[in-house]
């Protein structure tokens, strides 16, 4: 088991810690947006076990079945995650409008404050430890779960704030508010995080689509690629790229001149491999094929 493999397993012990944490206090206080809270660690653990499977499969060469690999498989786990993560937000959404329309819910305020303060502490320590862990190791399944991570961890900052001045109102003459506190939590939460697990699946679906780069990364890659073939006989070039998981791909047709000269195909061998070695520089997870033809026609 490699270091990005070691990271998702404890980054899955610690989903299944605070799934069972939030868990046994949502049946303590009776609260929904604990409920809501443990489910979603609940779920990111089970996503977390196949995410482990994932980064082994994705390191593994091309073979008869797959014959380009198994990138494909991350980003369609990160989509998985975020339409798992969608429906979650969706049915906890549709149940804290049904309370908050027949007059609330009650709340056992004092655990439900104890069991904030531990989410989060716990979260966002966990968060913090993962997105170092994702600069160092560059790996798209550990940043999916940095924004796992840190969406839980605003979660409980929210849960924790309304329950503390629920705490405080419920001494006072507007007790009665106190019911809607947790579902009206519950609405906020939602609409809160629902952001990102929109863009994971956006971003997911766009990989398996064959989306290419960033527009910025593609300025990046053409100006470099026009560095590495300046001085030589080119009529144009075509590149085309595309993002899948932590690995990009470039192909790219070289027109050339008709009347290029060349000592032997070794020649266009060494060519290719600079090419390919000075795209690398700039990102090391890039494929580059490099195509030389002198009929544009074929550059398509």
């Amino acid at each position: 088991m490699n270091r990005e493999q070691k990271i998702l397993l404890y980054a899955a012990i610690g989903q299944l810690f605070f799934a069972a944490l939030g868990i046994v206090f949502a049946f303590l206080t009776d609260s929904a947006a604990i409920m809501l809270d443990g489910f979603f660690s609940l779920i990111g653990f089970g996503i977390s076990l196949l995410t482990i499977r994932v980064a082994r499969l994705v390191q593994q060469p091309d073979d008869e079945w797959f014959h380009f690999g198994y990138a494909r498989f991350e980003p369609l786990l990160n989509l998985s995650k975020g339409i798992v993560i969608l429906g979650v937000c969706g049915i906890s959404l549709a149940s804290a409008i049904q309370a908050l329309l027949h007059g609330g819910r009650e709340l056992n305020l004092g655990p439900a404050v104890i069991y904030s303060i531990l989410a989060v502490v716990g979260c966002f320590t966990v968060a913090i430890l993962l997105s170092r862990a994702a600069r160092k190791t560059g790996s798209p399944l550990i940043e999916v779960e940095v924004h796992t991570w840190r969406i839980d961890a605003i979660m409980s900052l929210g849960v924790l704030a309304a329950f503390v001045a629920a705490f405080f109102v419920d001494r006072t003459q507007w007790s009665h508010l106190v019911n809607y506190v947790d579902p009206a939590l519950v609405v906020i939460l939602v609409l809160a995080v629902i952001a990102t697990p929109t863009r994971i699946v956006i971003e997911g679906l766009a990989e398996l689509l064959g989306a290419a780069p960033k527009d910025s990364v593609q300025r990046e890659v053409e100006k470099k690629f026009e560095e590495l073939l300046a001085g030589y006989p080119v009529e144009k070039t075509v590149l085309r790229m595309e993002r899948v998981g932590r690995t990009s791909y470039l192909l790219a047709h070289v027109v050339v001149e008709p009347n290029l000269e060349l000592t032997g195909i070794e020649e266009l061998d060494d060519l290719r491999r600079k090419i390919a070695a000075g795209i690398q520089e700039l990102h090391p997870s890039w494929i580059v094929d490099t195509v030389f033809v002198a009929d544009d026609s074929l550059a398509v």
